[in-house]
């Protein structure tokens, strides 16, 4: 019952999980692997043990980061809810396990077309909010409030408190902040007992601090993942 690790598996009904259980595939990924989301028709992966930075891509524009997903998340449920105008890129940032599924299978337990485009918009809805939440932040909070935010939304997805491999280049790219900036304000946040770090790896050691540090933006995208979750759990499945 691995696959019950995962919190969007373990949310759907279970005569679902029985019938979806056969296409499961575990599969071992790398740190800087992308998950094959736009391979043989698409994909979706329940993360077991690794975590993905999630990007979002419209038209030939080059991807924008928008959150991590671990195993309390669902990857290329674009797939799922047809969202042709924004491709979803993946990229394994902390190794481990993840079951893939074509995503294929799941439409195959949608219901009816007039109730799937309901929630085809309501899903769309909630993904344009965490456009909106990201481009809020990078416009309106200093960069130790978006350093502490991304490493908190990192960490929610990580199993057992593990160390995440994110450079400080890596980690500028994410916020949109100069390689130098990240690395002073990491000293600052080592300095201070909060977060320990070295060859790529950073831990937080004391949680309640850097949130006290983090912008007001953590909390909405921690309620728009929760909204998201609820949704998934009330898609109404056809069952036979």
């Amino acid at each position: 019952m691995l696959e019950l690790r995962n919190t969007y598996y373990a949310g759907l009904p279970s005569a679902i999980q029985k019938k979806w259980k056969a296409h499961l595939s575990l599969r071992e990924f790398n740190v800087g692997d992308h998950l094959p989301l736009d391979t043989g028709g698409g994909v979706i992966c329940f993360p077991i043990t690794c975590v993905a930075m999630i990007g979002i891509r419209a038209a030939e524009l080059p991807s924008t980061f928008l959150r991590f997903s671990g195993h309390t998340a669902v990857i290329g449920a674009t797939k799922i809810f047809h969202v042709e105008k924004a491709a979803i890129e993946a990229t394994i940032c902390c190794g481990g396990y993840a079951f893939v599924m074509p995503a294929k299978v799941v439409s195959q337990y949608l219901a009816d077309a007039s109730v799937s485009a309901d929630w085809n918009s309501r899903y769309l809805s909630l993904l344009v909010e965490e456009v909106s939440i990201s481009a809020h932040c990078a416009r309106s909070h200093n960069s130790i409030q978006r350093i502490a935010r991304v490493l908190l939304e990192a960490f929610d997805n990580l199993p057992g408190g593990s160390e995440v491999t994110l450079t400080q280049r890596k980690l500028s790219d994410l916020i949109g902040v100069r390689r130098e900036t990240v690395g002073s304000e990491l000293i600052r946040l080592h300095r201070m007992g909060i977060v320990s770090s070295g060859k790529g790896k950073i831990k937080i050691e004391q949680r309640d601090n850097l949130s006290k540090m983090a912008c007001d933006c953590y909390r909405h995208s921690t309620q728009s993942r929760m909204t998201a979750l609820d949704l998934w759990k009330t898609i109404p499945w056809q069952i036979d």
